[in-house]
């Protein structure tokens, strides 16, 4: 037999000593973060779920805030191959439990207490009836506006208190050659407006009245007419570029100083941080004008499908756990630009804009002003808030008057009642 060198021997025990002692259980993960702070945030959790011995299987389906995911989801469901867990926004997970092929978090609930630690506005997402069917990982704030700071210095401009203000604001910029605000022209990043618009100008009971109750009276009432014909205002404040533009795209406008302004929900956050930007002395962070404030919430929750596999079941059980870990819920939201969605935790170590919406969620969950942002399902069902989105883009690519974009929602939310 021939005799092995030392060296042979030392550098195969060292490559035994690396290798796993049996295969990496891996969990499917389907969701839609694909820009660059989304995935770095998301490394976060991967990195968690590592420590405790499971691998992540990246399923990302970008576009449509989500809506190209579900479809990939509804077409894996029905070749019976679900993924192990997926990313929800809005009434999605509720939607379905009601399926049957959602598992419930219910035992990992109990041991931890977690329901106690999520904010009661929150549960109607995470929650089908008794069950716990998806745990949180942030709370994003919707109604936010994200300006860079040298274009507002350079057109003479402060914070605006209204949206009069931020609309004669435009004259100005566009006067020193600067794009007022930068947007596409995809819907749900026109209804982001429209939702702001409508509780700035209406108030926090009006939004519920009209977004959430779809009561007739309010969606067809001089201040929904108000709340079109302020959008338009606002369309005169775009470039004629906006045509495909994907809402990352439109982050880097401002962040390059060629547009002031986005409305844009705090995940645009992440992408100034992402390019070492610093808040208050790079951009300015502010909500929506309005002498009502409100706090328009979005959160990102993680579901788990019932699977037969026992291993990635034990995954699952390891995702939840570390998706309501407070140290990877910390670290994740310092990344992603929204808050921790655990109410238990603290933002002493987060940025300033992090901690004006920390205060302001506190000050809206007292004043009755937390509201689920319609846009990405958190306030009337997808059917209804479908016809908002369509109505609000096609009036902001069209002419048509507040007279008839208003009748076009009453008969569209009639249409799908």
């Amino acid at each position: 037999m021939r005799k092995l060198s030392s060296t042979l021997i030392t550098s195969t025990l060292a490559l035994a000593a690396a290798l796993p002692a049996h295969a990496e259980t891996k969990i499917e993960v389907l969701h839609h973060w694909v820009s660059e702070s989304e995935v770095a945030a998301l490394n976060t959790i991967r990195e968690a779920l590592a420590a405790k011995g499971y691998g992540w299987q990246d399923s990302a389906v970008g576009g449509m805030s989500g809506g190209n995911m579900q479809q990939a989801l509804r077409s894996r469901l029905a070749a019976g191959n679900p993924p192990g867990a997926m990313q929800f926004i809005g009434w999605e997970g509720i939607d379905w439990s009601s399926e049957g092929v959602m598992r419930d978090l219910n035992d990992l609930d109990k041991a931890n207490g977690w329901e106690a630690t999520i904010a009661p506005q929150v549960l109607p997402f995470v929650k089908n009836g008794e069950n716990l069917i998806a745990v949180p990982i942030n709370m994003h704030r919707q109604n936010w506006v994200w300006a860079n700071k040298a274009a507002f210095d350079k057109a003479g401009i402060a914070e605006p208190k209204t949206w009069a203000d931020l609309i004669a604001d435009g004259d100005k910029l566009k006067a020193v050659g600067i794009i007022p605000l930068a947007m596409g022209d995809e819907p749900w990043q026109i209804q982001v407006i429209f939702d702001a618009l409508v509780a700035d100008i209406g108030g926090p009971d009006f939004y519920r009245k009209a977004l959430v109750d779809l009561d007739p009276e309010a969606l067809n009432s001089d201040t929904m007419k108000q709340v079109f014909d302020t959008l338009r205002q606002v369309r005169g404040l775009v470039d004629d570029g906006f045509n495909g533009r994907d809402w990352a795209v439109a982050t880097g406008m401002v962040i390059d100083g060629q547009a002031a302004m986005q409305v844009m929900g705090d995940w645009a956050k992440g992408e100034f941080l992402a390019k070492g930007l610093k808040p208050g002395t790079d951009f300015l962070c502010f909500a929506t004008p309005s002498e009502t404030p409100s706090f328009q919430f979005v959160i990102d929750s993680f579901g788990m499908f019932k699977v037969s596999d026992p291993e990635v079941s034990k995954a699952q059980v390891a995702l939840a756990e570390v998706v309501m870990d407070p140290k990877v819920q910390h670290d994740f939201n310092l990344i992603k630009g929204s808050i921790p969605a655990r109410t238990d935790l603290g933002v002493d170590d987060f940025d300033d804009c992090a901690k004006k919406g920390f205060a302001e969620r506190a000050t809206a969950i007292e004043g009755n002003a937390m509201l689920g942002g319609a846009t990405h399902g958190f306030a009337a069902q997808p059917q209804f808030a479908a016809v908002f989105g369509d109505v609000a883009a096609q009036f902001f690519v069209n002419e048509m008057s507040s007279e008839d974009a208003v009748q076009l929602l009453v008969d569209g939310i009639d249409n799908a009642r």
